[in-house]
């Protein structure tokens, strides 16, 4: 289900990629570096939650716009320090995608089992948050080779 909001979305990164390559905040990436623009993560999530509650239609879309940025900042980091952000982002997915299934089996506890006729599938809802929550056989993603062993830690 491919539409022209992917191609937002992409030349979007691009041009946080850009701001970023001009701002030289893809060069030696540190754990302080990190650290920092967590902190804007932080704060855009918060702006936009004090959005959302205050009614401000305005501030809400200026905070989900914002919050992409700084996310994206955030994976463009992480790929410069070496992590496979795109790969990692792939397998994640994937793995959210194995949430549903065809038969509705391995139904975890509290929650309803919703079919979506459209795709043929079962996902299951937390009934207290509505939450999709994971089938009771549902493997947690492999993100092996992904990351950057020991970066946190000051070991590489």
């Amino acid at each position: 289900m491919y539409n022209k909001f992917s191609d937002t979305i992409a030349e979007a990164y691009k041009q946080v990629e850009l701001f970023n390559e001009i701002a030289s905040n893809l060069d030696n990436v540190t754990i302080d570096s990190l650290d920092n623009q967590l902190s804007f993560v932080y704060e855009e999530l918060v702006e936009t939650i004090d959005a959302l509650e205050a009614g401000d239609d305005e501030e809400l879309l200026d905070g989900c716009a914002d919050l992409f940025v700084t996310v994206a900042g955030l994976m463009q980091k992480l790929d410069a320090a070496g992590f496979k952000v795109a790969e990692a982002i792939t397998r994640v997915n994937e793995n959210n995608l194995s949430k549903f299934n065809s038969t509705g089996n391995f139904q975890p506890p509290n929650t309803n089992a919703v079919y979506n006729k459209q795709y043929d599938l079962y996902s299951f809802l937390d009934k207290e948050t509505g939450k999709i929550r994971k089938p009771t056989n549902f493997l947690s993603v492999d993100l092996e080779g992904t990351y950057v062993k020991g970066f946190l830690k000051g070991e590489i």
